[in-house]
């Protein structure tokens, strides 16, 4: 079974929503998908984007609006 989580940290600083991040996948079982809703203005999506892949996972959409970036990261096999 997939699991899909959605992690709203938005207002959040960055270290304090990497670490959220970081919590929310242990929960997240190989191929489940975790959205995390981020602040659009704080221009920090790349960086969660580049953690993500940097352990493994992969971003596989990136949905935008002036508001907010939502981006869906998917747990890979490993």
């Amino acid at each position: 079974m997939h699991i899909f989580k959605t992690l709203d940290i938005r207002g959040l600083s960055f270290f304090s929503a990497s670490d959220k991040m970081a919590k929310a996948f242990k929960g997240v079982t190989r191929n489940g998908i975790l959205e995390i809703i981020l602040d659009k203005k704080k221009n920090v999506t790349e960086a969660f984007q580049r953690w993500a892949e940097a352990r493994g996972y992969s971003v596989f959409n990136r949905d935008e609006d002036p508001r907010m970036v939502r981006l869906f990261i998917k747990k890979g096999n490993g």
